[in-house]
């Protein structure tokens, strides 16, 4: 029974103390995450650019009028 509680005490603390280790590496560091963060999502749609390329091709293929 005292195993039992001493588990769960043991693995609140790591928890908790894991938990705050990551929380203070967040703090920390938010604006490094937060430039990397912004240099991910700004790279182009690679969708978008296809599209814009098929449009050129069509356009390309239609004589004009």
């Amino acid at each position: 029974m005292i195993l039992l509680i001493f588990e769960h005490l043991l693995s609140f603390q790591l928890g908790f103390t894991l938990g705050n280790v990551v929380g203070m590496y967040l703090a920390q560091n938010y604006e490094v995450i937060k430039t990397i963060y912004s240099h991910i999502n700004s790279v182009p749609n690679i969708s978008k650019k296809i599209e814009a390329f098929k449009k050129d091709v069509e356009a390309k293929k239609k004589p004009p009028e």
